[in-house]
């Protein structure tokens, strides 16, 4: 699923705007730096295949 099919609030960037750091995720923050997914992966995906 690409991000752009999630509700804005919802994308890992938009909740950091609007909730700040201390209400994401590890996975959310991970994504926010690494910016972008591969192919067949999500950056949420990515970020979380790292995290484990």
């Amino acid at each position: 699923m690409q991000l752009k099919s999630l509700p804005k609030t919802e994308r890992p960037r938009e909740k950091l705007i609007q909730k700040g750091t201390q209400n994401l995720k590890d996975e959310e923050l991970l994504a926010i730096l690494l910016g972008t997914g591969i192919e067949g992966k999500n950056v949420i995906e990515v970020a979380k295949q790292i995290l484990n």
